[in-house]
């Protein structure tokens, strides 16, 4: 027989050939196995954010990273769960963000260690945080997709449309606040959150303004989570134009009312100093803990912990609601109990005119205890539910709703109950009990008078000192610390003064015109020791600032008397600025619009002595003090401004506004590259070659002299030019070639701002037709100006420069090419 039959269950022979999976079956073993294996990491992970609390936070922290995080597939699916979490539940953001932040920290990194450059931020990129933020940039870029859907219907919605628009609204604002939390946390970068509110700020194309509810709805969110973090000096001026268009979006009418209210609220929280009103508060997750504690703050009522070891084990297990051999494995104490402790006997709260449940567990233990029944104690005993029979339900009449007889005090009796009473201390500031009433003792539940009030002993009325014994107590302190130089005794000397508050500047004022007119070595003692008194805590900048206009306000009645008053009052102003007494900024809002002229520039003088013109420099930057608005009004503008500072030595603050005008003149005189190239080499400091205000200052300088010298026909920038005028303009281009691509070259920061000088250019002369795109193409094909630089100018966002949105109406379509080219060009460098 060919084939011979095998019994059942007898292994087959040696001749018959086993079978043996083919690779490409083991393959689907394999990835079966693996899917199997992270479908149960994921269920894994969906529990622990389910379980997730303050309290146990570490725990759960440390079995997230012991599920099995072995590669990238599975850390992403975990960056998923997260942010969905985050997204669903916004209220609890900051605890899904510090568990972003914990394992950004510790989980596997798979993109191994990043290089360390000039560009790397202070948090080492790892693989979670990439993903990460890919992830939100992918959530933040299509964030009113879902609730698009739904606005775009011509009918009303149905309910459940209603539901699913108001569940999509949630994770859209959600992820916005997910993204403010992380920033908190340095997990974003300041400047993608700078990024993510200019792109919700910018009115979009095609999009009208009533349209953009969503995306300021969004804005409000994020100032609410990390503007108080953004909100610094560095980036004030950021800020600050937010807010300006902010408030001028607040008054147009054509946004709904509830989104101009949001953006007030938002407005008025900054101007608070991002102190919110209380029912803006965000209520976030919280330990028991602490809703105990505000139990206490806001009710007056604490709510004290479990006494679950003056139980009985078994309290809920018997009784005549439970059938007989029934029984549960949980614990005796459920729900709120758990939660918040429930006392035995107690209904929900403490305190006088509390209902009593009389179902509750704890009650009929002390049916016989005068604390818990209004019967003083002599009622005669009874079972724990009362005579129930066979019933399982009391009647409705035998509930009484009547607070016990001991909880009615009588108000002349005991003092009002107040929160801070030690029978309302948090259990974690209450001492260790040290022993449990037994089971026929009531428990202590402390509603006895409050301890006696401590009294302060009586302090004899001692009379103040008046305004002139503390000046003169001052001058007598000055005079002595003039003469033996002991700072220590004069700053004892001012603290036993024991001088309020509204008198300090008064004060600093006495030290500073004592001094005036003294030598230079007693101003600077005087200056130290207002400032050793800073030190102590014993004046504040504004105390100082105070003082200075006080004897600024002197100076007209002193001048008699000492001519340069307001050259020593410079020193004073300087030497607090060197001390970070007070801030260049601070000092500077005075003397706006030419108050106190020249003031303010003779303190800059002060300060350039003392220290240096470098030290200046840097510090003048940092300031970003408008020096312009320092000066009358007749004189804010760039030329005067330029001719003051140059006679009082200071031009050297603005290196780039002397080199406007010197370029001009070099370009007039010999305009040929290599003389202007040498010129700039001469001239011009290597540390300014990569400055942004150097570049648009040459590119300004180009586009005006080819203005001037290819001028429109007949002065109409209307009309359309001529095709030699079109060549003259090339040609003069191409001449300024070589020096552009030397400060250009390889640096797209550069570039950008070489295309907002032509932007301004344009804006200056009303847009002339054609021009602004003729000079993209020209940059374009004459390799001055790279692809990347202009789509950075495209999407840059910066009311510094007038004329954005005309100059992109001007150049959309060719960018709109220039875009779609690059994109296809990278396309065959792929398929190549």
């Amino acid at each position: 027989a060919v084939f011979s039959v095998e019994r059942l269950g007898q292994s087959p022979g040696l001749s018959v050939q086993r079978w043996d999976p083919s690779p490409s079956t083991k393959r689907d073993a394999n990835s079966l196995n693996d899917k199997e294996r992270q479908d149960g990491i994921f269920r894994k992970v969906r529990g622990i954010l389910n379980k997730l609390t303050p309290e146990k936070f570490d725990k759960l922290c440390l079995e997230l990273l012991n599920v099995g995080v072995d590669s990238k597939l599975v850390l992403k699916g975990i960056i998923l769960l997260i942010v969905d979490k985050a997204l669903e539940e916004p209220k609890y953001s900051s605890l899904y963000a510090q568990l972003c932040l914990r394992l950004a920290e510790d989980a596997p990194n798979f993109d191994g260690p990043s290089p360390e450059g000039p560009l790397q931020h202070h948090k080492q990129s790892t693989t979670f945080r990439r993903l990460l933020i890919s992830k939100l940039q992918d959530e933040f870029e299509n964030r009113t997709r879902n609730v698009d859907i739904y606005d775009k219907h011509d009918g009303p919605l149905s309910s459940e449309e209603e539901e699913q628009r108001a569940i999509a609204k949630i994770k859209m604002l959600g992820n916005i606040k997910f993204i403010g939390e992380l920033g908190k946390l340095d997990l974003i970068h300041e400047s993608i959150l700078h990024k993510c509110i200019k792109t919700l700020l910018e009115k979009k194309k095609r999009v009208q303004l009533k349209d953009m509810g969503e995306d300021l709805e969004c804005l409000c969110q994020i100032m609410r989570t990390v503007g108080p973090r953004l909100d610094h000096e560095k980036a004030k001026s950021l800020m600050d134009q937010y807010f300006a268009r902010m408030r001028s979006l607040m008054l147009n009418k054509e946004l709904p009312a509830r989104i101009r209210f949001l953006l007030q609220d938002t407005g008025e929280l900054r101007a608070n100093r991002w102190v919110p009103r209380k029912a803006f508060i965000d209520n976030g997750p919280k330990t028991i803990n602490q809703i105990r504690q505000e139990a206490v703050k806001d009710l007056g009522v604490f709510i004290p912990p479990s006494m679950a070891h003056g139980m009985r084990n078994d309290f809920f297990l018997e009784g005549p609601f439970i059938p007989p051999g029934r029984k549960f494995d949980r614990d005796p104490l459920g729900g709120l109990a758990d939660m918040f402790g429930q006392m035995p006997g107690s209904g929900i709260g403490t305190g006088p005119g509390v209902i009593q449940d009389r179902f509750s567990p704890t009650m009929g233990r002390h049916r016989s205890n005068q604390l818990f029944n209004g019967h003083g104690g002599h009622a005669p005993p009874q079972s724990q539910f009362g005579e129930m029979g066979n019933k399982s339900f009391l009647k409705t009449n035998q509930i009484s709703l009547r607070p016990a007889q001991s909880f009615l005090i009588n108000k002349n009796q005991v003092q009002k109950l107040q929160p801070q009473t030690p029978t309302m201390i948090p259990p974690s500031a209450q001492p260790p009990r040290t022993q449990t009433p037994p089971l026929g003792q009531p428990p202590q539940l402390g509603l006895k008078t409050n301890p006696p009030l401590i009294q302060e002993k009586p302090v004899k009325n001692k009379k103040a000192p008046s305004k002139e014994e503390l000046l003169k107590l001052t001058e007598t302190i000055l005079t002595e610390y003039l003469t033996s130089i002991n700072i220590k005794d004069a700053v004892n000397g001012v603290k036993e003064m024991r001088a309020p508050k509204p008198f300090l500047p008064e004060m600093l004022s006495k030290m500073i015109v004592y001094t005036l007119d003294r030598s230079d070595e007693d101003k600077e003692q005087a200056s130290t020791l207002i400032n050793a008194l800073r030190q102590e805590g014993l004046v504040a900048g504004e105390n100082f600032m105070q003082a200075f206009l006080n004897v600024l306000d002197q100076c007209p009645k002193l001048e008699g008397d000492i001519p340069l008053v307001k050259s020593y009052l410079a020193q004073f102003a300087a030497r607090a600025v060197i001390s970070e007494l007070v801030s260049l900024l601070e000092l500077a809002q005075p003397h706006e619009n030419g108050t106190h002229f020249p003031l303010f520039l003779l303190c800059l003088q002060q300060l350039a002595k003392l220290k240096d013109r470098e030290w200046l420099t840097d510090l003048f930057q940092q300031s970003r003090v408008n020096m312009q608005k320092m000066l009358p009004e007749i004189d804010q503008n760039k030329d005067r401004m330029l001719e003051i500072l140059e006679g009082k030595g200071l031009s050297f603050l603005f290196p780039l506004l002397k080199l406007e005008k010197e370029l001009a003149k070099q370009i007039k005189n010999d305009p040929s590259p290599q003389a202007i190239y040498k010129w700039i080499k001469d001239n011009i400091s290597p540390k300014l070659h990569t400055d942004k205000g150097f570049v648009n200052i040459l590119l300004t300088s180009f586009l005006q002299y080819i203005s001037k010298m290819a001028p429109a026909e007949g002065g109409d920038p209307t009309g359309i030019p001529s095709k030699e005028l079109l060549e003259q303009e090339k040609q003069l281009l191409l001449s300024f070639k070589p020096v552009m691509q030397k400060f250009l070259h390889d640096h797209t920061e550069l570039q950008v701002s070489a295309l907002y000088a032509l932007q301004v250019h344009c804006y200056n002369h009303n847009f002339p037709k054609g021009m602004l795109l003729r000079f993209f193409v020209n940059f374009y094909d004459m390799e001055i100006i790279e692809e990347e630089a202009f789509l950075a100018w495209k999407e840059d966002i910066s009311q510094e420069f007038p004329g954005k949105g005309k100059a992109l109406f001007q150049v959309n379509q060719w960018l709109t090419w220039l875009e779609t080219a690059e994109e296809e060009e990278s396309e065959e460098e792929e398929g190549d």
